[in-house]
């Protein structure tokens, strides 16, 4: 299985999926008179991060993904201050992996990745098992609560936003 396939492609599609939540977000904050910013600035529960981290997050594990599996240095993400920076974040990041090498990633199946945290834990262990078990858990994680939080703050979502790309596979009865 090649795992630019099961990366760079899916991690794309979503990407353009939470833009158009976020545009969601900003028509809804429109229509009902409040600042965008709110929204950018909810959080689900005090000890959660908010909205605008949420999108950093998910940016920085898709961007991450490449970096680590074409060993290249890890990008500085910085949290988006509005709405306006969120989409050029994303934008960014659909911009690298638009960009990514697809027999690098590949060949970065078997190489050794790394994970170290605050407080010196580290995880060991390959490109592909960093790919399937940490890369892209974090981004769905990262990215379905900022669905999440959305949906919290009374925007009108539902799954044909979250799963868009999938239309392009109907069939009309």
């Amino acid at each position: 299985m090649s795992l630019y396939t099961i990366t760079i492609p899916c991690f794309a599609q979503m990407l353009r999926a939470l833009t158009t939540l976020l545009r969601k977000g900003e028509e809804h904050a429109q229509a009902l008179g409040f600042d965008a910013q709110h929204l950018l600035d909810a959080r689900l529960a005090p000890d959660m991060h908010t909205l605008a981290r949420q999108v950093e997050f998910t940016c920085t594990q898709a961007q991450e993904a490449v970096c680590r599996l074409t060993q290249q240095p890890l990008p500085a993400l910085a949290t988006p201050a509005n709405m306006p920076q969120a989409r050029a974040l994303i934008e960014d990041t659909l911009a690298m992996l638009a960009s990514a090498d697809r027999a690098a990633i590949d060949a970065g199946a078997q190489q050794p990745v790394s994970i170290a945290l605050a407080g010196g834990l580290t995880f060991d262990m390959t490109g592909q098992e960093y790919a399937v078990n940490w890369a892209t858990p974090q981004f769905y994680f990262h990215l379905v609560t900022a669905y999440n939080l959305l949906r919290h703050n009374g925007v009108p979502l539902g799954k044909a936003e979250y799963v868009q790309h999938m239309f392009a596979y109907a069939r009309q009865p």
